[in-house]
């Protein structure tokens, strides 16, 4: 019989799943309905990130812990290489837009060459991960943790160096639409980092605090994603001779 933690956790992750599975809906159909490429690629970004996010915070609440079976642990790892990879794509992706709106076309941290290093250096990872960490965890039940050092931990300093660089390209953007979109984001963002640094650092937060949390977070990319229709598309057209 399952437990009250169990059952919440359970309703935790469905809230999750309906309120990303709207968002990511929202968002594939905005993208169907714009005409600007940017607008467009931003929001089917936004529809793919919301997806990954939801399958993670599954894989999280609900999966198995210090699991044995290397089938387990691989798929978990992925999941989680895929949702880093996600976000950092989408954030890349999104800076180098604001940056072709930026009236001096600024190269905020020197992203052009930053990024660079960092896609060679995914690439890289994904490669030592194929070769060892999978022959470690299917012979050995695990993966060594300077493996999963290798790989995840830088993948936190370019997420991190994504976070700092969007305000900045979003402040010196010029298009409105495009701004008002990477601010919701940048909002969530906070949202995320504040709960995982603060409530999980000092108080230690369960799974199931992070899936409400995440749940929670869903409106703010709601809200990105929604920015990205611009205003005028809601004002009703003047009649012909009118």
């Amino acid at each position: 019989m399952l437990s009250t933690l169990d059952l919440a956790s359970y309703a935790a992750v469905v809230a999750v799943a309906i309120v990303y599975g709207y968002v990511a809906f929202s968002a594939f159909a905005i993208g169907r309905t714009l005409s600007d490429r940017v607008y467009r690629r931003q929001a089917v970004g936004m529809g793919a990130l919301t997806i990954i996010i939801a399958w993670l915070t599954a894989i999280i609440t609900l999966g198995p812990t210090n699991s044995t079976n290397p089938v387990i642990f691989i798929g978990a790892f992925l999941s989680y290489y895929a949702t880093f990879v996600g976000f950092y794509y989408w954030i890349d992706a999104s800076i180098r837009a604001a940056r072709l709106t930026d009236p001096l076309v600024r190269d905020t941290l020197h992203w052009s060459r930053l990024r660079i290093v960092f896609w060679a250096y995914d690439i890289g990872a994904t490669v030592v991960f194929l070769l060892v960490g999978l022959f470690y965890s299917v012979k050995y039940s695990t993966a060594p943790s300077w493996i999963v050092l290798l790989i995840l931990g830088p993948l936190f300093i370019m997420l991190f160096s994504g976070v700092v660089a969007l305000p900045i390209v979003s402040h010196r953007s010029k298009d409105k639409v495009l701004k008002k979109h990477l601010d919701w984001f940048g909002v969530y963002t906070i949202v995320v980092l504040a709960f995982v640094f603060i409530w999980g650092g000092f108080v230690g937060a369960t799974n199931l605090d992070s899936a409400l949390v995440t749940a929670v977070g869903g409106y703010f990319l709601y809200r990105s994603t929604k920015s990205l229709v611009p205003l005028y598309a809601f004002r009703d057209e003047p009649a012909p001779g009118g």
